[in-house]
């Protein structure tokens, strides 16, 4: 649908998000993931109207940077005040404004003394610095005050220090028992999140600072702020138009395929190859490693020589050990298995039961890698025409023979960019690791 250039767009829900959005209410947290774009802060701001003025929306724009403490003058409706910005941006503005209606050198004033005592003690035990609120002039109580951090100003703070800071102020805040923050990793350090997020899901600490929440419900693009305690309260937005579907989380492979979308759907980002790949032989490892850095440069592949196909049922077990469940792991469908035609045929029920899907166990239509060496390399070796003949460990051809590790360096030296690959190499396994890097 095409709309005015200052029209709003009508987005609505599918039947499913209505059903997540109602269990959403009654959780004690909540968890967002997805595209940018898809639909998480529409949902964090319909669910603050829908509670009304009991919740507090944190937008991405939270936090003013201030200098000197201003006094607090008590205001009977401030509450109110806050709901009515609120509304009058979400349900009239042109354009999407994230803006929090929060300021927190008025949020630390309007603080009780026994409030300010919880902040203190938070930023002390997250942080390990001191705050302090002390007098512009010392001595003299007429002054204006300003907060001390570690003895400085805390406007020469980070703005990671200011941000974590605004976020405990806000949520001390006893007039609202639901949060809903968007994107709370924003301007934080990945240990800083770590620790925030550690901080917000403990239930203890939630009980003794924050009794009054109810309930708190991030957006986040950081894998830090899951909720691994009950991975149920993880939820996958997409939008499809105008319109938003939400997905609840329901298994460990559910909860694991979010934490691997959050790492950019790369495993490279844990400095993890993109895929790996089991092999028969030396031979064949040695030449399946040129092969894929020559087409795929800028991946990353872990090829592994098992020596045998039997012992391919220990790497495989090795690397459930790695990722406890490999059959619920992002590294399931990137695990491929390479053998020859003769080969135990326990090998593959083995891989199947061990969660390796079966178009990623490839099997060769002759026995023995070197059929697969590139065409023209080989004529160059041996001479075109007729095929070569493998007897124990050597490799023979219109009369010219090679030991197989021979001949196997001779061929991954004159590979390169350019280099046509066998048909088979390039249907069996080109073809799958390509859909693997698209994925």
């Amino acid at each position: 649908m095409k709309y005015k250039y200052d029209q709003k767009p009508n987005t609505s829900f599918t039947e499913k998000a209505r059903k997540c959005i109602e269990e959403i209410k009654n959780a004690d947290y909540s968890v967002f993931v997805g595209r940018n774009n898809c639909g998480k802060s529409y949902i964090l701001k319909t669910l603050t109207q829908s509670f009304g003025k009991q919740a507090s929306y944190l937008g991405p724009a939270r936090y003013q940077n201030f200098h000197i403490l201003g006094m607090y003058t008590p205001k009977s409706n401030k509450k109110d005040e806050k709901w009515r910005q609120f509304i009058q941006q979400w349900q009239h503005q042109q354009q999407n404004i994230d803006n929090s209606p929060i300021n927190l050198q008025q949020a630390i004033a309007e603080l009780s003394d026994m409030q300010r005592d919880k902040l203190f003690e938070i930023v002390k035990n997250l942080l390990g610095t001191d705050l302090k609120i002390l007098y512009t002039v010392e001595d003299n109580t007429m002054s204006q005050k300003y907060i001390s951090c570690d003895g400085h100003n805390i406007s020469y703070t980070s703005s990671g220090f200011r941000l974590i800071t605004t976020l405990v102020t806000c949520m001390l805040d006893t007039d609202y028992d639901t949060f809903l923050i968007d994107e709370p990793e924003l301007g934080i350090s990945p240990e800083a999140q770590g620790i925030l997020a550690d901080f917000l899901f403990d239930r203890e600490q939630r009980k003794k600072y924050f009794g009054h929440i109810k309930r708190l419900i991030f957006a986040t693009h950081s894998t830090i702020f899951l909720d691994r305690l009950k991975i149920s309260n993880n939820y996958s937005i997409k939008k499809d138009g105008d319109i938003i579907d939400i997905s609840k989380t329901d298994t460990i492979s559910d909860f694991n395929n979010i934490h691997f979308f959050l790492l950019g759907n790369r495993l490279e980002s844990l400095f993890l190859p993109s895929c790996i790949i089991l092999t028969e032989g030396k031979c064949d490892q040695h030449y399946l490693t040129k092969v894929l850095e020559s087409k795929y440069p800028n991946s990353q592949f872990s090829i592994l020589n098992a020596n045998s196909d039997s012992r391919m049922k220990e790497l495989v077990n090795v690397a459930g050990n790695i990722f406890t469940d490999l059959q619920k792991s992002p590294y399931r469908n990137r695990i491929i298995a390479v053998l020859d035609k003769v080969h135990d045929t326990s090998v593959k029920q083995t891989l199947l039961k061990y969660g390796i899907p079966e178009s990623n166990i490839l099997v060769w239509d002759k026995n023995g890698i070197e059929y697969y060496y590139p065409n023209e390399i080989m004529d160059s070796i041996f001479g075109s025409d007729n095929e070569i003949a493998i007897t124990g460990d050597l490799v023979s051809r219109n009369g010219v023979s090679y030991k197989k590790w021979e001949l196997c360096e001779k061929v991954v030296s004159k590979i390169d960019s350019s280099t046509r690959f066998n048909g088979e190499v390039e249907v069996k396994l080109l073809k799958t690791i390509e859909l693997i890097l698209g994925n």
